[in-house]
């Protein structure tokens, strides 16, 4: 174990790795600033720049990204009251009533120090929690995975849909669409129409930055132009007001705690997410203050609160796609696109047969912790200018970086129209209100839960009874079923109660 601990340190503390993980923070806090952008979107556009580079680079680089749009969401949601990502939404509550008080750099302060000490919580966690998960999943066998993954695809259909109904649609066209291509096992082609170029399937990378990018900005440009506020941000003359003095930070530490502990758990599960996590933790620290009133007036534990929960997902949302190859949340989902790229397959085996890259992925991960106590600095005097960039301006530079992002993938124009598709696709199903996020790691679970279903029945000679007599396998099974029937049951009392009114 020591042995490979010190193989890590040295493959992961280089100079080249920690510029890595500071530029990520970096370009993730200055992107998440902008209302519009989120770190998804950043990280699906800076995939393709990743190949040529080594995995611990590149990894670093992507999740460094993930974290600093997170905290750089609160940015301009307590400047301008405008969120920069959504989970931002809940930050927004108490940060922009402290900048129109005059305290815009304590609420600033606060929410970058609850981010940094929630992070470190959460990739301690991280580390501590995910090389027992992975000797434990070793003992899965093909018929336990595919059940696991049945389980996973079921309760990844909430995320981002506005019933769960939808989301199940949503996540049965994913698995549908990951069947295009030639079959892993005979090699016949399903769904390919004729087409040479859909023979080894959709392109993960064009239909990610087509998803997920191209379609937002679709989305932004139909609801208009939204110009940056011309408010000007209110100055105050106390002497503490774009400080946080130490009581402060003492009298907010076991709220951080405590977000920290929910965001964690809402990250390693699938599905659940920063959004949730963030109002979640905002909710109970309301619910438990002495001065409940004093919520969404300027409480500065209002701003600690939210922060602290949504950045706690991020290393906690890697749990269950380093241990089982199942994403944790949709920027999971992305960056396990850059595992798989990498070739690194996330799941069980990846622990054994990249120990060392691993390891060394953790140790960055916490590195970069303390690089967000730094990095993001500067920006907060540059946060006004940032969150101004007027939107017609930024979109059509987005729409040419996604055209280069899914060329760039093979040299292929077939990519840029499998682009165009899914930003189309994309933009319709956000107005119907179905989830891209659901339809897109359904897409990237679906050929693992084909694979490990055919090789159990392969096993069983055809007998779909090994589903029921193998515990593990039955235990998820039934799980499946109690997430499906209480879903129906939800939906069907929630009509009838609409029906009574």
């Amino acid at each position: 174990m020591l042995e490979t601990l010190g193989a890590a340190a040295s493959q992961a503390l280089t100079i080249a790795n920690f510029f890595g993980a500071a530029l990520g923070i970096f370009l993730g806090s200055l992107l998440g600033a902008i209302p519009g952008l989120n770190g998804t979107m950043a990280i699906a556009l800076l995939i393709p720049v990743t190949y040529t580079w080594s995995p611990l680079f590149a990894i670093a680089m992507l999740i460094g990204c993930w974290k600093g749009s997170v905290y750089g969401g609160s940015i301009s949601a307590i400047l301008l009251n405008a969120p920069g990502t959504p989970e931002a939404a809940a930050t927004a509550l108490d940060g922009y009533p402290l900048t129109r008080q005059g305290k815009a750099g304590k609420a600033l302060k606060m929410a970058l120090y609850a981010s940094v000490i929630a992070a470190i919580f959460s990739d301690s966690l991280l580390m501590v929690a995910a090389p027992p998960i992975a000797a434990l999943a070793l003992m899965f066998g093909p018929a336990e995975l595919a059940m696991l993954i049945l389980f996973a695809l079921v309760v990844v259909a909430g995320t981002g849909a506005k019933s769960q109904i939808k989301g199940l649609i949503s996540t049965a066209m994913g698995v549908l669409l990951a069947t295009v291509g030639l079959d892993p096992i005979t090699t016949q082609q399903r769904f390919t129409f004729g087409s040479i170029d859909l023979d080894a399937g959709i392109g993960l990378l064009a239909m990610l930055i087509g998803l997920l990018v191209m379609s937002e900005v679709l989305i932004q440009m139909e609801e208009g132009w939204k110009e940056a506020h011309t408010e000007v941000v209110a100055q105050s003359k106390e002497p503490g007001a774009n400080r946080v003095s130490w009581k402060e930070l003492k009298g907010s530490l076991s709220i951080i705690f405590r977000s920290s502990l929910l965001g964690s758990f809402c990250g390693a599960l699938p599905g659940v997410g920063s959004i949730t996590a963030a109002f979640m933790g905002y909710d109970q620290a309301r619910r438990l203050s002495k001065h409940p009133e004093r919520f969404g007036k300027g409480e500065i534990k209002g701003v600690a609160a939210p922060e602290a929960a949504n950045n706690a997902v991020c290393g906690a949302g890697l749990i269950p796609l380093v241990t089982l190859g199942i994403p944790g949340a949709l920027s999971a989902a992305v960056i396990m696109g850059a595992f798989m790229i990498h070739g690194l397959a996330p799941g069980p085996m990846l622990m054994m047969e990249h120990p060392e890259t691993i390891y060394g992925l953790f140790m960055l991960l916490i590195l970069s912790d303390f690089f967000m106590l730094i990095i993001p600095l500067p920006l907060m005097k540059l946060g006004q200018w940032v969150v101004s960039v007027p939107r017609a301006y930024l979109f059509p530079v987005i729409l040419v970086l996604c055209v280069i992002g899914a060329y760039g993938t093979h040299q292929n124009l077939f990519d840029v129209k499998v682009m165009v598709f899914f930003g189309v696709l994309g933009y319709f199903l956000k107005k119907w209100g179905l989830s891209p996020a659901a339809l897109l790691i359904a897409f990237i679970l679906g050929p693992m839960a084909e694979v490990y279903l055919r090789q159990a029945l392969k096993i069983s000679g055809g007998d779909p009874a090994i589903f029921v007599t193998k515990p593990l396998a039955l235990l998820f099974l039934v799980l499946t079923v109690a997430m499906i029937v209480w879903t129906g049951w939800r939906h069907h009392r929630g009509k009838g109660s609409l029906d009574h009114h």
